[in-house]
């Protein structure tokens, strides 16, 4: 059986922050839609935008189901464009002062 790597923590953890925090944001904007009335989608999400101001009066997150899943489905979401990004990038070397990347 092969060994796994070792994990540093430290590391692991200022990697994932900002997606953390993303995701934790966003639990606001679940919370904002599943606060709101209205009868079909568009009319909910419109109606979301005037209840930010309500939603963060609270600094913390909502711990409802429905928040922390659309808190992590932006999270995820996040992570795959800069994977994505990542993943495509080309470098194209300078020529004549001008660089391009």
């Amino acid at each position: 059986m092969k060994n796994l790597p070792k994990i540093n923590p430290s590391k692991a953890l200022k990697a994932s922050l900002p997606y953390l925090i993303a995701g934790l944001l966003c639990t606001k904007l679940g919370e904002a839609y599943r606060l709101t009335t209205g009868g079909d989608v568009i009319d909910r999400l419109l109606a979301a935008f005037t209840k930010l101001g309500l939603v963060f009066q609270n600094p913390f997150p909502s711990l409802h189901p429905f928040d922390l899943l659309v808190g992590a489905a932006a999270a995820v979401l996040l992570r795959l464009v800069v994977w994505s990004k990542i993943k495509n990038h080309q470098f194209y070397p300078c020529h004549l002062g001008r660089c391009y990347s």
